[in-house]
């Protein structure tokens, strides 16, 4: 037994005691992963002919310390922006080119004074986090347009105002409703017509304009004059509403679109669509109104947000119109065990052909159908993944190895005693 044997036992279990410890110290850190150390005995080495197992054992060795990708525990957030991953996958983060990986899902919007109209989705220290954007030239409401390559996460705080081009209303007009006491219909004489509602409309800028509806009745029957005002101002009809004798409207719905003439120029037109709408024997009422334009609106803050358990991120804006911005983009290895640790709960991939992580494989999260999907796991939105460190396996371990170091420096010592007794030998 030589003192180098004793030497590599201490080394081997300072080692663990390192892992060990750097466990436990992180063991409420975020997204933290667990390691293990792997120990092998050493042969030594013979002159001239290497290692040999007939030769004698020379110790241990610790160069390999595992990483174990557990799921830890979600916990909830109060920042909507964070996310957990449940199940397999890694967040993918880009450092200006450098692209690493996370299963630290503590996001928040930054901002870049270059690009002032936008704002980006960083990790806590300031990496961009990637996934695929959304188009608004098809739904207003955002179509998730994937590509080669995933992007950093931008949103536009601002979402633009949209003309109304369609109001929808559903109503019950009173079939016991007479002929108006007076004629012509007059918007301003409430003895014109039998009922009256509104809905906001906007145009091309975002400003409001009030589109006021009129229900005359025209005959006995079942005949009604619709008349429509802009603003107290600009006036369209009548358009005739006609109802069977159960009380089912029979006209082809929607109308053709009115123009109303705005009063700072321009013009704005709306096709109104009243399918639903009936005659029965009671008072008038509105059952339903809709209409499709929306004044300009922002975000506020990271409560305007959710995210969905496929990484789909909405915005809500203040305008009180919500729509998609983006989706988060998983990463995959084959062998996740051998990506490369670069601290701060990030690994970047092992290129090693033998043992490396493998090619890494990107998808959207929890996607199951389609082209060959991943099985990747959901993103849990609102919350965080807690690290995947069991405090009693860890000090169960520790006490192991502080006795395995005691251990080999009590052989040292009782080697060293031996060495100097021969020593001092006459």
């Amino acid at each position: 037994m030589s003192l180098a044997l004793c030497l590599s036992g201490l080394n081997g279990a300072a080692k663990a005691i390192d892992v060990i410890g750097n466990n436990i110290a992180n063991s409420q850190t975020i997204g933290f992963k667990t390691s293990k150390v792997r120990f092998a005995d050493v042969y030594a080495s013979l002159p001239f002919s290497g290692p040999s197992s007939s030769s004698g054992i020379a110790g241990v060795s610790t160069s390999v310390i595992n990483q174990q990708f557990t799921q830890g525990n979600l916990i909830q957030s109060s920042n909507p922006l964070d996310m957990a991953i449940s199940g397999t996958g890694f967040f993918r983060l880009n450092d200006g080119g450098s692209i690493t990986y996370s299963r630290d899902g503590q996001f928040q919007l930054a901002y870049d004074p270059e690009t002032p109209d936008r704002r980006f989705l960083v990790n806590r220290t300031g990496l961009g986090v990637t996934g695929y954007l959304a188009e608004y030239t098809v739904d207003p409401q955002g179509v998730i347009a994937t590509s080669a390559v995933p992007q950093n996460i931008s949103i536009d705080p601002v979402m633009p105002a949209a003309t109304t081009s369609a109001v929808s209303l559903s109503a019950t007009l009173d079939a016991r409703a007479g002929l108006p006491s007076v004629a012509p219909f007059d918007p301003a004489n409430a003895q014109t017509y039998s009922n009256t509602t509104a809905v906001t409309v906007y145009d091309s800028t975002g400003a409001s304009h009030e589109l006021r509806m009129y229900f005359t009745k025209s005959s006995p029957g079942n005949l009604w004059d619709l008349y429509t005002t802009l603003d107290s101002g600009s006036q369209a009809g009548p358009s005739s509403l006609s109802f069977d004798t159960s009380g089912q409207m029979t006209t082809v719905m929607p109308l053709a679109a009115q123009t109303y003439a705005l009063t700072d120029g321009g013009s704005l037109s709306v096709a109104l669509d009243f399918s639903g709408t009936v005659q029965y024997g009671r008072s008038f009422s509105v059952d339903s109104m809709t209409q499709d334009g929306y004044r300009e609106g922002v975000i506020d803050d990271s409560s305007g947000f959710s995210v969905g358990a496929d990484g789909v991120i909405h915005a809500s804006y203040t305008n009180g119109q919500s729509r998609k911005v983006a989706q988060i983009v998983l990463a995959s290895f084959v062998n996740p065990n051998a990506l490369i640790s670069l601290g701060d709960n990030q690994w970047m991939e092992n290129a090693d052909p033998v043992s490396g992580s493998g090619v890494v494989s990107l998808d959207t999260p929890g996607r199951s159908t389609g082209d060959k999907p991943l099985g990747l796991g959901t993103i849990k939105g609102g919350a965080k993944e807690q690290s995947n460190v069991d405090l009693s396996t860890e000090l169960v371990a520790l006490i192991e190895q502080q006795r395995n170091y005691q251990a080999s420096a009590q052989t040292f010592k009782i080697l060293d005693q031996v060495l100097q007794n021969l020593v001092n030998v006459r």
